[in-house]
């Protein structure tokens, strides 16, 4: 059986332990790194559509894609507040 070699920029010790693996926090919208998570804040409840024929889409407030039946995915502090850099860029402009 081959080993696997993860690997995990910046945090030396998640290569190789599951453990570690399953403690790194990403963020639902931007899918950067982050030491919290925070639930978002949208009226988007995916986890109410279960059996719905949607599937994977993009949360009509905040741009993150979500899946049917399961729950909106947890946001960094910028994704949460709107203000990451690239992502909210757009909206900035319009205002």
């Amino acid at each position: 059986m081959t080993k696997l070699d993860r690997h995990i920029e910046g945090n030396s010790n998640a290569k190789d332990d599951p453990d570690e693996i399953m403690n790194i926090k990403l963020c639902g919208r931007c899918y950067e790194r982050v030491d919290e998570l925070f639930p978002a804040n949208c009226n988007e409840k995916p986890e109410k559509l279960l059996g719905e024929p949607i599937g994977m889409y993009h949360c009509p407030e905040c741009g993150a894609m979500v899946i049917a039946g399961l729950e909106h995915p947890m946001l960094c502090k910028r994704c949460l507040d709107r203000k990451h850099p690239g992502y909210d860029e757009i909206e900035e402009k319009r205002s």
